[in-house]
């Protein structure tokens, strides 16, 4: 395969792996700064709608649970492109935030929410805990930390496009 083809390759798959991690922070603003404020605030919204706390937070238990898909498949993903892309570029920087972002997404996915899905078994009781209060306010820093990583891995990976549509018109000209 010659250079020019394989570079081509190389672009796309930057390109693809820069959508995925765009979807991935989009997901998750949607769910926590679009649906959860709705969800939460559902009865003052819909006059008439009788919904407590703790059916809002089992809307948006249920919410979680489907982004969790996402954020699985992304972390996979980040996996496998940033062990190919390290090898390729050396960029450590990319690497890190990766990793992070791979130990947050498995930390939400697999600690936090059974934790949260198994409180909300016991029912309005299991969430008036205080050991509940810590575990929900830890699993928001880690979604957090987790958005906070992901877009800053977007952005690395936006200057290493940059530098890859530099490679490319040189070997234009």
């Amino acid at each position: 395969m010659d250079n020019l083809k394989l570079f081509k390759i190389q672009l796309f798959a930057s390109f693809f792996y820069l959508f995925l991690l765009g979807l991935g922070v989009g997901a998750m603003i949607c769910a926590g700064v679009f649906s959860a404020p709705a969800i939460f605030r559902a009865s003052s919204i819909v006059e008439g709608l009788e919904i407590t706390l703790f059916q809002s937070g089992v809307l948006m238990t249920s919410i979680f649970v489907k982004l969790n898909f996402l954020l699985v498949a992304l972390g996979v993903i980040i996996f496998i492109y940033e062990i190919f892309s390290f090898f390729k570029y050396k960029n450590k920087l990319s690497v890190l935030f990766g990793a992070i972002s791979i130990v947050l997404i498995y930390l939400f996915a697999f600690y936090y929410t059974p934790l949260v899905i198994d409180a909300q078994k016991l029912g309005e009781d299991g969430i008036a805990t205080l050991i509940f209060d810590k575990i929900h306010k830890e699993s928001v820093l880690v979604f957090k930390a987790l958005l906070l990583c992901l877009f800053a891995l977007f952005i690395a990976n936006v200057f290493k496009i940059i530098h890859l549509l530099q490679r490319y018109l040189k070997l234009q000209n």
